[in-house]
């Protein structure tokens, strides 16, 4: 897919990064939508959602 390019003047925001900005998850190499800025490794919110321990199962709660 190429840049997207619009005659009439409006400014048009992409929906993904940059190609060189995007990053893969490390754990399902799926690709970031949005430009990520730390550094790596990237995880995608639904490999963060399932490295936590169930609500139940957490430690710190007395």
């Amino acid at each position: 897919m190429g840049e997207k390019w619009d005659r009439s003047g409006k400014q048009v925001r992409p929906k993904t990064a940059v190609r060189g900005k995007r990053s893969l998850c490390a754990r399902c190499r799926k690709r970031s939508p949005t430009a990520v800025t730390t550094p790596a490794p990237w995880y995608c919110p639904n490999c963060l959602r399932a490295d936590e321990p169930p609500a139940d199962r957490r430690e710190d709660v007395p």
